[in-house]
């Protein structure tokens, strides 16, 4: 994305300011609040650049983890498939079952950062049209779609990681606010997100004029992904199913291939045919993935996990094995190295420099097994079958690992979970797929988290970490400390109010 690529060293002056409530706080020192800043549409556009290129890796404060590690974290860390290849307290803590509020996975700042991007586009954006004769209703509305999408996301993600967090849609201009917001409760969140992206999908376009600028901006269909990840996630099976059909019938995406260039179309180059919505890295700004994986290499592939959905298939030839495996989500040979992120193709590692791999947020197999999941969930098993082993017959997958029964919607539950864990490996959505499926009709599937549970923690912790997980209260992480002492409003989530600091 060029214009994306060519902003980043003028937005990244919008992302330094820090204060006390750095969750909150926006000094850019360029003046993006200022009054005399919004005089042009080039500001709105630039101030829209840097919502997006804060989503690369700036927290503004110089503390905490970056979205784009948070956004792997979040989804992993608590989960299966990873498992701790060198000593780091905070994943450590996490991984035994230990988490406390004063752990830098559970800050938020990043994300509220992005959020107050957002809300600075909305609030001051439209001032530019009695200013600019040549900004129109039209490129405010776009631009609009993009920050509320954006936001919509970010609040998404808090959502599905804390449960309840802070709702704040007014931008942040100075460090004299003051800062007394509580939590808003789950249904007040969902419903801001709803309403957020309803707007969005009305007000943003089909394409922004090229390939990269489609996949790493928001797009009609971008919005529609995000929607049914809400639906899904809220037991919303028939809105799902729409929104993942305006996706499917658009024409615009499609099951990449599986041939010889199918893991560096996807992975390694991106914004493929495959792509929604991806996280846009460069040679000037590289992602932070190799520095976990492959060059301090604190986490590697669970190889539990991995001989359990991964199942190998004694009489398969080398060259038909579940393509999705070695060589793509992990690297046997190189000690179970994560490799998406890392590999130059499915043999050769890139050196760091090269470190500039997307992250995929949304990807059109995603939506097939979204719209697979809600349509079993509605009893229509034999058609989310269908679209399971399309996505199957695409990788290659070994005959070990179909376990789906047409009449027993439960084992297709569990076979789209073991699907979407072999199809989106170390793409930050494991946890969340787990929490989703357990959680539903008041954690009926809890098993699903003790089962997890077995294949990731410690043997000498296993007792340990299995009680706290029973525990539904634990699923969602708690308030960082700093916030609470920031923010008087706030209450600690209820599993974690007796650790004292």
């Amino acid at each position: 994305m060029k214009k994306l690529k060519a902003i980043f060293i003028i937005s990244i002056g919008l992302m330094l300011g820090s204060g006390c409530n750095d969750w909150l706080y926006l000094e850019p020192e360029d003046g993006i609040i200022r009054q005399e800043y919004w005089m042009s549409k080039e500001d709105v556009h630039a101030c829209l650049m840097g919502c997006y290129a804060s989503l690369l890796g700036n927290t503004g404060s110089g503390q905490g983890y970056s979205v784009p590690e948070l956004l792997f974290l979040w989804g992993e860390i608590r989960a299966d498939m990873v498992s701790l290849n060198r000593s780091n307290p905070d994943f450590q803590y996490i991984i035994y079952g230990d988490i406390l509020q004063d752990n830098q996975i559970c800050r938020w700042n990043a994300f509220y950062r992005t959020i107050n991007f957002c809300n600075t586009v909305l609030e001051f954006g439209p001032a530019v049209l009695e200013v600019d004769p040549s900004f129109t209703e039209e490129s405010l509305r776009i631009y609009q779609a993009e920050a509320r999408a954006l936001r919509a996301l970010m609040y998404l993600y808090l959502l599905k990681t804390f449960d309840e967090v802070p709702v704040k849609l007014t931008a942040t201009k100075d460090d004299s606010e003051e800062f007394n917001i509580p939590k808003s409760s789950r249904s007040e969140i969902m419903e801001q997100i709803k309403t957020d992206l309803e707007w969005a999908e009305q007000h943003a376009p089909v394409t922004h004029g090229s390939l990269a600028a489609d996949k790493g901006r928001i797009t009609r269909y971008a919005v529609n992904a995000i929607q049914a990840d809400l639906f899904i996630w809220s037991d919303q099976y028939e809105s799902c199913i729409t929104a993942c059909d305006k996706i499917i019938n658009s024409g615009f995406y499609g099951l990449l291939e599986s041939n010889d260039f199918w893991f560096t179309d996807l992975y390694v180059d991106g914004n493929s045919t495959e792509s929604i919505f991806e996280l846009q890295f460069s040679p000037e700004v590289l992602n932070p993935y190799y520095r976990l994986f492959k060059e301090r290499k604190y986490l590697r592939a669970n190889a539990a996990s991995i001989e359990e959905f991964f199942p190998s298939d004694p009489n398969a030839l080398p060259d038909s094995a579940d393509i999705r495996a070695d060589g793509c989500s992990y690297k046997l040979s190189d000690n179970f190295t994560i490799w998406k992120y890392v590999g130059r193709n499915r043999e050769e590692a890139k050196p760091s420099n090269e470190s500039f791999s997307n992250f995929i947020i949304y990807r059109f197999a995603e939506i097939l097994l979204f719209k697979a999941e809600a349509l079993s969930q509605l009893g229509r098993n034999d058609e989310a079958l269908q679209l399971v082993r399309m996505i199957r017959k695409r990788a290659h997958a070994a005959k070990a690992s179909d376990m789906g029964q047409a009449n027993d919607t439960r084992s297709v539950t569990e076979f789209i979970l073991s699907e979407r864990c072999r199809e989106f490996a170390y793409e930050g959505k494991r946890w969340f797929d787990i929490l989703r499926i357990a959680k539903r009709n008041h954690y009926e599937n809890l098993d699903l988290i003790i089962e997890m549970v077995t294949r990731s923690a410690p043997a000498e912790k296993m007792l340990t970490v299995q009680n706290k997980y029973r525990d539904t209260l634990s699923h969602y992480f708690p308030i960082y400390y700093l916030e609470l002492q920031a923010n008087p409003a706030l209450e600690q989530n209820n599993f974690y109010k007796e650790a004292i600091y």
